[in-house]
């Protein structure tokens, strides 16, 4: 595929709007008063200079763009007096085909009405000065067909320019899940681990003395089976608050069950912040019984507590968040 920097388009079309200065060059001797041609070619070329180099990114300046349109006007003006005279297919209408270059780039620059507006205002200065009979042979359809072509790519750059942006953001909300996903892995894998460290010479406690444990060292075995099987069942319920809230409570003899089966997957960690930090905060404040704490799809509601005691007529807790 065939790729142009800004600047070698610039350029291209630097060099197509200076041929049309050229053509006004070549036909001074068809003007009656040369100088105002001279006049026009100036404020030409620096209306093209200036609507070529105006700020980067694809969209003109509102200034720049109306002060391009109110020369681009002005132009015809000046060469129609310097002529005198209606001429037909002869290069000193060279300044219709260049004011439509200018108003084509005003177009491509994501200001297509002004370049309409233009072109219907310079139309009419055309048949005021030559009649209808200059329209097929000084450069006027010449001009409508710039100012379309620059109105068509208009839109197709805004199109690719909206493509790109979404392209952009679809990008970076991907990286930022993507992200997101690996620091909670990494953060599972780190307390993984650390449950291992502490698990494993349990273990071997285990097999040296045959299974027979004191009733320190069962305590600590059921609490790291717990531990384990919340890091397999409770996946993104599983913040340093929670562990910490659940391990305590476990020690104060509550049995806790961590269920996530998917409540909180499309939230981000800042996103189930609110929710765990609720859940710690409920914990902390049971002393018996049972605790189940799941988050669930399709419910309306992100997590639910409940907290049981087999005495209790009814839950001392059931919150829905």
């Amino acid at each position: 595929m065939l790729r142009l920097s800004r600047w070698q388009l610039g350029a291209m079309a630097m060099g197509y709007g200076l041929y049309h200065a050229f053509l006004g060059l070549v036909s001074l001797g068809e003007y009656r008063e040369p100088m105002l041609v001279y006049w026009a070619l100036l404020l030409y070329l620096l209306t093209l200079i200036a609507i070529l180099i105006d700020k980067p990114g694809l969209k003109l300046r509102p200034l720049t763009t109306f002060i391009a349109v109110a020369i681009a006007l002005v132009i015809p003006l000046l060469v129609f007096d310097a002529l005198g005279e209606v001429r037909q297919s002869s290069y000193a209408t060279w300044h219709i085909a260049a004011v439509g270059t200018v108003l084509a780039i005003v177009a491509i620059r994501q200001f297509p009405k002004a370049a309409w507006m233009g072109t219907v205002v310079v139309t009419l200065e055309v048949l005021q000065w030559g009649g209808t009979d200059v329209i097929f042979n000084s450069g006027l359809i010449g001009t409508w067909v710039l100012v379309s072509v620059g109105h068509a790519a208009s839109i197709a750059l805004q199109n690719s320019e909206r493509s790109a942006a979404e392209f952009r953001n679809r990008a970076f909300s991907l990286d930022t899940a993507a992200a997101a996903s690996s620091a909670a892995r990494a953060e599972r894998t780190q307390r993984l681990r650390e449950t291992l460290s502490e698990v494993l010479p349990l273990m071997r406690k285990i097999v040296r003395s045959a299974g027979e444990l004191s009733e320190k060292d069962r305590v600590a075995a059921l609490l790291k089976e717990s531990e384990l099987r919340d890091q397999i069942r409770g996946r993104n319920l599983l913040t340093e608050d929670v562990v910490k809230a659940t391990r305590a409570a476990r020690r104060r003899g509550v049995e806790v069950q961590l269920l996530d089966d998917g409540g909180l997957d499309d939230l981000d960690a800042r996103g189930r912040l609110p929710y765990l930090q609720e859940v710690a905060q409920r914990l902390a404040k049971i002393k018996a019984g049972k605790v189940v704490v799941r988050a669930s799809q399709g419910d309306g509601w992100r997590v639910t507590m409940a907290a049981i005691r087999k005495e209790a007529d009814r839950p001392d807790l059931f919150i829905r968040l």
